[in-house]
């Protein structure tokens, strides 16, 4: 089942593989205006600023082919635009294995998360003698915030590609 984002209640769902319209113009070699015209043509849609990368690489290949049938060209255009239309494809199939290997890192982070709450959650905390065992369960509460915090943190950094945040102090 694929994944989707909301970002509110009322707002429609983006598709796990959407991409701010500029991004999207970057992988095709193509202006973010270009883009705009092209799902004008009902080519594939945006929403809030945002198209699924493999709606728009289908899209822009699309009109590439419709543009090759439709003008007389010489032989190398045509080559060139197969070619192009093959690298769009490429670029799609890594952009796509990139969002799946992202989305297997993130459930991986969250369940690491779980599992380390669960343990705090399995500690003997009742064996603590009981002038301490407050202190113990506030520790306990920390840390469970904190172990949150960490697979945040880490989950950001994936999307962004910034680990300087989460990077080991030396």
């Amino acid at each position: 089942m694929p994944r989707v984002r909301k970002t509110r209640a009322d707002a429609p769902a983006l598709p796990a593989d959407a991409v701010r319209l500029a991004e999207a113009a970057e992988v095709v070699g193509l202006s973010a205006e270009r883009l705009r015209q092209l799902s004008r043509e009902g080519r594939f849609e945006i929403e809030r600023g945002h198209a699924s990368l493999t709606a728009v690489i289908g899209g822009v290949i699309a009109a590439l082919r419709e543009r090759a049938q439709k003008d007389t060209k010489t032989a190398s255009l045509s080559r060139a635009q197969d070619a192009r239309a093959a690298l769009l494809a490429a670029r799609t199939q890594r952009r796509r294995e990139q969002l799946v290997a992202r989305a297997d890192a993130n459930q991986a982070l969250d369940e690491l998360g779980r599992r380390a709450i669960a343990a705090l959650h399995r500690a003997p905390v009742q064996a603590v003698a009981e002038p301490l065992r407050a202190a113990v369960r506030a520790e306990a509460a920390d840390a469970e915030r904190k172990i949150g915090k960490a697979v945040r943190e880490a989950k950001a950094a994936l999307a962004s590609g910034d680990f300087s945040r989460i990077a080991p102090d030396e």
